[in-house]
């Protein structure tokens, strides 16, 4: 499984995502010019488990960060089982 490309998510963002391996990485952000939010993550693939730390960027305004743990459901939905940081979106598609 190769979750490279890009994702759309219900937090009406789109993320963009690299994976290596193991390793996950990802820039998302609600809007390609003038964004309220734009985040990076880096995780770690364990069977069909994500676990990462993200923050955001100041690309946008908002300026959090924190844990996110993902299920892979399928080779093209991801979602959310645990979120810290104020973190807004549960459910990726691509």
């Amino acid at each position: 499984m190769d979750l490279t490309g890009v994702w759309n998510c219900d937090d009406g963002g789109k993320y963009y995502v690299r994976q290596l391996g193991s390793a996950i990485w990802w820039y998302g952000e609600n809007d390609a010019k003038n964004p309220s939010w734009s985040n990076v993550l880096r995780g770690t693939i364990g069977g069909n488990v994500i676990n990462a730390e993200w923050s955001d960027v100041p690309k946008g305004s908002v300026m959090s960060n924190g844990n996110l743990v993902l299920q892979i459901v399928s080779n093209n939905k991801l979602m959310a089982t645990s979120k810290t940081g104020g973190f807004g979106g549960s459910v990726w598609t691509r």
